[in-house]
């Protein structure tokens, strides 16, 4: 099939929507699928793949909605240019990613080939744009033949505002890439290094969480180190965490990020609210690490499903400090649900949930030929 992947987001930084598109790309191409991507560009394209064709919808704006930074693009030249484009290459099917974003709005009003449509957002707050504008937006989700959310709680929260069936493929993960790697046991407390993965200065990721909980925690073990990576503001830290023993080390080159997860000890998810599911999450469990996360709704679904991952009170600096605190002493034995992860990771490999998105859109396409008839 001849396939466009659209995206709302900047693939110049990293996110869960960006890593689910590249992963879902990689696999159709390795079926032999032509594959096409059209997404924001601010600067180099993290999410390149060398034999998929990438359309640029624009330079993004940046703003914050719901708790979180967004950067889409909404450059009408470049989305007019991609439409035209996609118009004269007669494509199978468009997979639009978040449709009720503004570029992924007019690329569906303005095209006519089969589309799917994927919801990957969560939050507890109202969307009043969807109160606003929900007449308009109902009809612009008629255009859609099937949707899928990524997890029960992204359907949770679309259908408060439009009532439609859909389908729950959740996110996946390359097993391939962050493949297992033995990791040593420590015999001492000394050289233990924390993970944090995330856009840091967003607010909903909790990373001043963590970072209180880590100034707590260099009180009774020295050696503690803390491994940020990802986008955002380091200098709004600095006050906080001019400490030799934090790294920001920033955007990193996505193929980099499984080692730093096999040379971490315990990888720690303090997110706040607004997540839908968490890919970090996977990660974790396909590297083997010892996974510390908030016990937000999402996260903790997941977590009891696969028996895996300790969690301690959202927004608690105390329960945080205390949960690291008994891990790290060994008071904690992480044996088991490590174990647990390893084996349960294996339900979200790519190649298992290419074959139901695949299934997805053979079943609208053979749907709208026999309609034809």
């Amino acid at each position: 099939m001849k396939i466009v992947i659209t995206s709302p987001y900047d693939f110049s930084y990293p996110g869960g929507v960006q890593s689910h598109i590249f992963e879902l790309s990689r696999e159709l191409l390795r079926l032999n699928h032509d594959v096409t991507i059209a997404a924001p560009l601010s600067n180099k394209n993290i999410h390149n793949l060398p034999s998929v064709k990438f359309i640029s919808l624009g330079k993004p704006v940046s703003f914050s909605f719901l708790g979180s930074k967004n950067r889409i693009s909404i450059n009408l030249l470049k989305i007019i240019k991609c439409i035209f484009y996609l118009r004269k290459n007669k494509y199978d099917v468009i997979h639009i990613h978040e449709p009720l974003l503004p570029s992924q709005i007019i690329i569906n009003i303005f095209t006519k080939t089969l589309k799917i449509a994927s919801f990957h957002a969560y939050s507890h707050k109202k969307n009043y744009l969807y109160i606003v504008f929900n007449f308009l937006l109902k009809l612009v989700l008629r255009r859609i033949s099937q949707k899928i959310c990524v997890s029960k709680f992204s359907k949770l929260y679309i259908n408060k505002y439009f009532l439609f069936e859909s389908v729950i493929i959740p996110n996946g993960i390359n097993l391939e890439n962050f493949s297992y790697v033995s990791k040593k046991s420590k015999k001492s407390y000394k050289d233990i290094s924390l993970l944090f993965v995330g856009r840091f200065d967003e607010t909903r990721k909790g990373f001043p969480i963590l970072l209180s909980s880590f100034i707590e925690l260099k009180k009774k073990y020295n050696d503690l180190k803390l491994i940020v990576i990802g986008p955002g503001n380091k200098n709004i830290y600095n006050k906080k965490s001019n400490h030799k023993d934090i790294l920001f080390l920033g955007t990193i080159d996505q193929k980099n990020l499984p080692k730093f997860y096999q040379n971490s000890d315990i990888v720690c998810l303090p997110s706040t609210e607004n997540e839908s599911f968490g890919i970090i999450i996977l990660e974790a469990m396909a590297t083997g690490s010892v996974l510390v996360s908030s016990d937000i709704d999402s996260y903790k679904d997941i977590l009891y499903k696969n028996q895996y991952g300790f969690l301690f009170e959202s927004k608690s600096v105390k329960s945080l400090t205390n949960t690291l605190s008994n891990i790290i002493s060994k008071k904690i034995n992480t044996k088991e649900n490590l174990e647990n992860g390893l084996n349960n990771v294996k339900k979200y490999s790519w190649p298992k949930l290419v074959s139901e998105i695949i299934g997805v859109y053979t079943k609208e396409k053979n749907i709208i030929n026999l309609g034809k008839f």
